[in-house]
């Protein structure tokens, strides 16, 4: 229907915003431009500041400039604060000052300020994202994208001391305080990719940091199981200063509560460990993930189980005529499945003809195996599976991220 159809719409373009974004805010980050150290807040430790998504530090990178060049003019958003042009003018102001200046403030109709502004923004050959109308009724997406376009155009913020730019990065990694760490590993970007697949808002850049209150995960709670988080013992955030962690370890100790409810093994996991940003964090993730994906398959109600799978794939491989089955395994955990030929096949045989095994390395090198799970994936999604491993996960034979390529699988397959 009409609704169905709008839903389907949204997605889509959901998707192509995440595409734009990805692109725009791949160097908006402390890593590859160390000057950011110049935002840190009174008592705000590096660690955190690269925690930051790159909304929030293009949000300080423009009140930097801001501070700069107008002492009374401050941004809090990308939609109401800049709908007159204001921020937009100091800002080219104080990124390009040889090149732009303040005459469209002088400007009282808002169409021909913003017509100013964007001629300005041309003639720096900034790409623009928006239109006067865009700003004028404060299109977020489009002028975050815009702002970011001038960000990569015109950072204008080197560090004030040279010897500064990170002589040693590792110091920027950990921090003995926070505890936090920048660089993720391979199993907490698929727990953040997933996520973020669910759309919810805050986006997830830094795991750690970004669920430390609890309250994304009581989101993800009611997802996993419609109904069961009571909203009226979830503390929404913002907190007040003295209230972040209690009400942050409330939300965590009701997490543990929703877990032991859905029959997760939590033994030795408290709610102060997700506040704390402890790894333990990482086998709620996994058994929620797990939770969400086997969910999906439910045969009325029903829910499929880790042998159904594993017995539905391994049926369909002997399907195949041609192959006979070869491709057969007993767990997850077979040595087997780290060349993925059984993903392979069992994709070919979901959808016929899909993979072309002249490109499949059968000489189980460590690089052929790689490059192998890259090309198992990129058709495991192709054909409409939505997997969150990476190829190193089944290289290395990781059994979890493995069942769920394959649980998948089994979801397109066998069309639950």
């Amino acid at each position: 229907g009409i609704n169905a159809e709008y839903g389907v719409k949204q997605s889509q373009l959901n998707v192509v915003w995440q595409i734009i974004r990805a692109g725009l805010m791949k160097d908006i980050n402390l890593k590859t431009y160390p000057a950011f150290k110049r935002l840190l807040q009174e008592g705000e430790t590096v660690a955190k500041l690269m925690a930051k998504t790159p909304e929030d530090l293009l949000m300080r990178w423009v009140n930097f400039h801001l501070n700069r060049v107008c002492d009374h003019k401050q941004c809090r958003n990308f939609y109401k604060d800049i709908q007159d042009g204001e921020v937009y003018t100091y800002l080219l102001t104080a990124i390009a000052p040889g090149d732009t200046d303040l005459l469209p403030l002088r400007e009282t109709d808002l169409e021909d300020r913003m017509e100013m502004l964007l001629e300005y923004a041309e003639d720096l050959d900034v790409l623009n994202f928006v239109t006067p109308r865009v700003i004028i009724k404060g299109n977020i997406k489009l002028n975050t994208a815009f702002v970011a376009q001038l960000f990569n155009a015109f950072p204008s913020m080197e560090m004030e001391d040279q010897v500064d730019q990170l002589d040693d990065f590792d110091d920027m990694c950990y921090n003995e305080e926070s505890e936090y760490f920048c660089e993720e590993t391979r199993e907490e970007k698929s727990f953040r990719h997933w996520l973020n697949s669910l759309n919810f808002s805050p986006y997830v850049s830094y795991l750690f940091e970004d669920l430390r209150d609890g309250y994304l995960l009581l989101k993800v709670f009611d997802v996993l199981k419609p109904g069961m988080v009571n909203m009226d013992e979830v503390n929404e955030p913002p907190f007040k200063p003295l209230q972040h962690v209690y009400r942050s370890m409330e939300n965590g100790n009701y997490c543990i509560q929703l877990g032991n409810e859905l029959g997760f093994k939590l033994v030795g996991i408290e709610g102060s460990n997700i506040y704390e940003g402890n790894k333990l964090l990482l086998s709620l993730l996994w058994q929620m993930m797990r939770y969400y994906t086997l969910s999906l398959m439910q045969m009325g109600d029903k829910e499929i189980t880790e042998t159904e799978v594993i017995e539905w794939c391994n049926n369909k491989l002997r399907e195949d005529k041609i192959k006979k089955g070869r491709s057969v395994f007993k767990s997850f955990k077979d040595s087997s499945l780290t060349n993925s030929h059984a993903l392979l096949d069992l994709i070919d045989v979901i959808q016929p003809g899909s993979i072309g095994y002249d490109i499949v390395l059968s000489d189980n090198s460590q690089e052929s195996k790689l490059e192998n799970a890259r090309y198992c994936l990129t058709m495991a999604r192709k054909i409409g599976a939505t997997v969150f491993a990476l190829p190193e996960d089944i290289v290395e034979g990781n059994h979890k991220m493995i069942g769920l390529v394959f649980a998948r699988l089994m979801k397109v397959g066998a069309n639950l």
